[in-house]
């Protein structure tokens, strides 16, 4: 599963569950991450990767932040 992500099996997601995380980011809407410093265009581009089965580069400003907001939400609702 991770190599749909485009990383290997030692990266810091493998924590996370990559599906959740997926359908997690699917479900978000400009407005949820407009404080977050992702754009709009960012939020659609990795969506559209999500939906296409592309690889996820992690190394991207927008593929961190989205990371890091899915810890804050998992985190939260530990």
């Amino acid at each position: 599963m991770a190599s749909v992500l485009g990383i290997d099996d030692q990266s810091y997601l493998e924590y996370v569950n990559l599906n959740e995380f997926k359908q997690w980011v699917l479900t978000l809407k400009p407005k949820d991450v407009k404080d977050k410093g992702i754009s709009e265009r960012g939020l659609e581009r990795t969506q559209e990767k999500i939906k296409l089965k592309k690889p996820l580069n992690p190394k991207t400003k927008t593929v961190k932040n989205l990371i890091n907001m899915y810890k804050e939400v998992v985190l939260h609702e530990s």
